[in-house]
């Protein structure tokens, strides 16, 4: 036993040196039969010995016959088992008995076993601070498998308040994405963490843009030994197929399809709870499937039958006085089109989660900060859709819609969320609007040098007004908010919503980086206008939630030009015929 123990040893120790040199990965054969090798170790450690007894007893618990994954979770204080832990293997969810003991009957399809950690316990990691509430193993269905969970009490108990921050998109495609991403995101958290109380992390997919195992490694190390712990959720970009990532006709199955997230993040469907709020992750980019009629793409939106089973069984387990998150990465919104589908669970998911205190769904995948509400029984859910942070796929600094490139912040306290803003990398958290002149038609002499940007084209808002202002407000419900321009500390006009395209981002994307796709040419939902009062005054917007919840929002400052963006590429010398700032007079 003692040489074993020593193997083991050696072995996580050169696992865990290999992750952080960033050496890379083994072949996917040879990792699998790691795997395999591996977790034969772990069942002898595990067990004590290979040739299971008829009968056997763990922490004073028979375990049945038909018992095909089972374990014991403990306290790591007392040594004492821990009774009602919520323990799945990703189709189903049992609870320890009295002596802290699990056994199930684990679903063909099942390669790990994970804990739902308790808001009474600290989340538990590994040596890179990366959750640890998961145990991947690969051998055949009917062999029993035991692996233990430890837990450590919080040392004040249940947090009354935390924060979740929130990363949509990284989408790191090669390492110049991943450098981005290293030296940007990553810093940029690293400096908000000391204003924050508790801060967790969690992505809303599309981790990486083609589900390539050197990507995975590199986000595996990236997040490594941060000071926040960070969930991963999948999107539809990390089930691609990486044989034939560019070829979207070339469909792998489902299962095979998620095999990089197992290997590198765990399970895809799982929950964790911290103070009185219950957030659940789950994958609904079902690779594979028939997309909806029209839609050209690889995967349908939604759950699959045993996805929603889970998810109803895991919150069978939650008191309806907390508040629950849910974390998916394709919007709900209508369920039209690309979005989560009814027939995939949309309407069912919705009513199951109007029965709790307070109901969010946080999303990504759109590249686009926006706030759809819904009304189920009565109750209002909140559905938070992020830009991304890598924007328009890092090939600049800002989203297709204007937003910049960012992340959510999220304070909650016990059970509802406090307050919530979008946090755009490299600026101050007070950046949340973006405002420019009605009537400049915008200009950059810059050029894409690889790409066939139309010149002098430029852009401006359609109507023209004179005098008026334009706010990019990306991070409001409309409706929920007062709008309003103040001069000379006086209130001179009320704000409307206009549906317009975001022009200064348009100009950027379609002329400077010179891209043909679509994404930058529709309008955007987060933009007001309002007409000045006087022209030479200094002026302020300002938006104010109607419920005094979230803090208000200001900006005194006008957009002008592009001085803040940049983007991937050489700059190619062309001799424009420049025009003025703005058209005619205020």
């Amino acid at each position: 036993m003692k040489k074993l123990l020593l193997t083991l040893t050696l072995i996580c120790s050169v696992s865990a040196w290999s992750c952080e040199q960033g050496l890379p990965m083994p072949p996917k054969q040879e990792q699998d039969k790691d795997d395999k090798e591996e977790n034969k170790e772990d069942n002898k450690e595990d067990d004590g010995q290979r040739d299971e007894p008829k009968q056997i007893v763990v922490n004073g618990t028979t375990i049945k016959e038909e018992t095909t994954l089972y374990g014991v979770v403990t306290n790591t204080q007392t040594g004492q088992g821990i009774e009602n832990i919520v323990v799945s293997d990703g189709f189903i969810c049992v609870t320890t008995d009295s002596n802290g003991v699990y056994q199930i009957v684990r679903n063909e399809n099942c390669e790990m076993v994970n804990i739902s950690i308790p808001a009474e316990y600290e989340i538990p990691v590994d040596g890179g601070n990366h959750p640890a509430f998961y145990k991947r193993f690969i051998i055949s269905k009917d062999e029993k498998f035991r692996h233990d969970f430890a837990l450590t009490p919080l040392p004040g108990g249940k947090q009354s308040e935390f924060t979740l921050l929130t990363l949509a998109d990284i989408q790191l495609h090669d390492t110049n994405d991943a450098d981005r991403f290293r030296d940007e995101t990553m810093p940029d958290i690293d400096q908000l963490l000391p204003t924050l109380v508790n801060p967790i992390a969690v992505t809303l997919g599309d981790d990486t843009n083609k589900n390539n195992s050197a990507m995975w490694t590199k986000v595996k190390q990236i997040t490594a030994n941060q000071k926040v712990s960070i969930f991963h959720c999948m999107g539809n970009h990390d089930h691609l197929n990486e044989l034939s990532p560019d070829d979207h006709s070339k469909s792998t199955t489902y299962w095979k399809s998620v095999e990089n997230f197992h290997k590198y993040f765990g399970p895809q469907n799982y929950s964790f709870s911290r103070s009185d709020t219950h957030i659940v992750v789950m994958d609904n980019a079902l690779h594979g499937e028939t997309p909806p009629p029209g839609e050209d793409y690889e995967y349908a939106a939604g759950f699959y039958d045993w996805q929603f089973e889970w998810l109803k069984q895991d919150l069978s387990y939650v008191p309806k006085d907390k508040m629950v998150l849910l974390c998916v990465h394709i919007p709900f919104r209508d369920g039209k089109g690309g979005n989560h589908s009814d027939e995939r669970y949309r309407q069912k998911v919705l009513n199951l989660l109007s029965e709790y205190q307070e109901v969010h769904l946080l999303i990504g995948h759109t590249h686009k900060q926006s706030t759809w509400i819904h009304t189920v029984n009565g109750k209002k859910i909140y559905e938070h859709i992020h830009g991304a942070v890598c924007g328009g796929m890092w090939h600049s600094t800002v989203c297709v819609d204007g937003t910049p490139n960012g992340y959510g912040v999220y304070t909650i306290s016990g059970n509802t969320l406090k307050d919530w803003y979008y946090k755009a990398t490299g600026y101050d958290p007070d950046m949340q609007i973006r405002a420019y002149d009605g009537g400049q038609t915008f200009y950059d002499p810059r050029l894409n040098q690889s790409k066939s940007a139309k010149q002098n084209y430029y852009s401006k808002y359609s109507w023209s007004a004179p005098g008026y202002i334009i706010a990019n407000i990306w991070n409001i419900e409309h409706g929920d908010w007062d709008v309003t321009l103040w001069q000379n500390g006086k209130q001179v006009a009320t704000m409307s919503k206009i549906a317009e395209r975001e022009w200064w981002v348009a100009y950027w994307f379609l002329e400077v980086w010179g891209t043909t796709s679509d994404s930058y040419r529709g309008s955007t939902k987060h933009l007001y206008k309002g007409k000045l009062a006087d022209k030479n005054a200094p002026f302020t917007i300002r938006a104010v939630d109607k419920s005094g919840k979230r803090k208000t929002m200001e900006c005194s400052t006008l957009t002008t030009d592009f001085s803040e963006v940049w983007g991937d590429f050489a700059t190619k010398e062309v001799t424009r015929n420049p025009i003025p700032a703005c058209e005619g007079e205020w």
